[in-house]
């Protein structure tokens, strides 16, 4: 198993949870490496967990900036998140982002307390670009958490809009319960290292992943490497209520 440091040993006992899965020891070992990563694993496997823990490995301590954006396509899967984080009990702040509550609630809350990460609808976070409620040239990891159904569900302009405002990206991180043929090219992906567990992903004999190519050919290939497992060889976890988001 890798060895975890010290605040990841405190986040997973604050979670109550005595042992990563083989897809969350893959990805917080490739995550937090130079390339950007696709992780491919089903739903209720633990991807919610799989980007957080690495975060804590990057986030820089006694910095008042964004340094995170994490994307998702619905407000209940952004309130999850936040409440996986602030569960793993560090002193990093976040601010979740969505419709159908004031705008100004939120930006309140980035003014006043400084999130390391923002956690956000689409829609909402470019409503916060577009008034300058926070700097996106600080941020240096984007994840964009079920980029399959965020693009099923129309965020695609949003989505590629907020990527041209993060000139400091130097990570990127996609995750999905479905393989697909394509990734679009306003990702910006990268030397990417592709992470399959979906279950048929040992049948596969080659990647059905592919880039894009963009018209300044500014890509290179992937995948750098692919990981396969099978959900019933997961290590067993104890769960409690905080920690119970993670299985999204």
């Amino acid at each position: 198993m890798l060895e975890k440091n010290e605040i990841i040993q405190s986040a997973l006992h604050n979670l109550k949870i005595e042992e990563l899965n083989p897809m969350q020891e893959a990805s917080l070992e490739q995550a937090t490496g130079r390339k950007d990563v696709i992780l491919l694993s089903p739903t209720g496997s633990g991807k919610t967990l799989a980007y957080l823990l690495p975060l804590l490995l990057t986030l820089k301590p006694g910095n008042d900036n964004v340094q995170v954006l994490i994307l998702v396509p619905s407000r209940e899967l952004a309130l999850q998140i936040d409440s996986v984080f602030k569960a793993m009990g560090t002193a990093w702040k976040t601010c979740c982002c969505y419709g159908g509550h004031p705008i100004a609630e939120e930006k309140k809350s980035i003014s006043g307390n400084h999130p390391a990460i923002i956690i956000g609808t689409p829609g909402r976070i470019t409503d916060h670009l577009s008034k300058g409620n926070f700097n996106p040239e600080t941020i240096e990891t984007l994840i964009i958490d079920e980029f399959d159904k965020s693009l099923e569900f129309g965020f695609h302009d949003e989505m590629a809009e907020i990527i041209t405002q993060l000139p400091g990206l130097k990570k990127r991180m996609l995750l999905s319960a479905t393989d697909a043929e394509e990734i679009p090219e306003f990702t910006g992906l990268n030397r990417t290292v592709r992470l399959n567990f979906l279950p048929d992903a040992a049948d596969e004999q080659e990647s059905r992943l592919k880039l894009i190519p963009a018209s300044s050919g500014g890509w290179t290939t992937t995948p750098a490497r692919c990981l396969n497992s099978s959900p019933t060889r997961w290590a067993h976890r104890r769960w409690s209520a905080a920690a119970a988001a993670t299985t999204a």
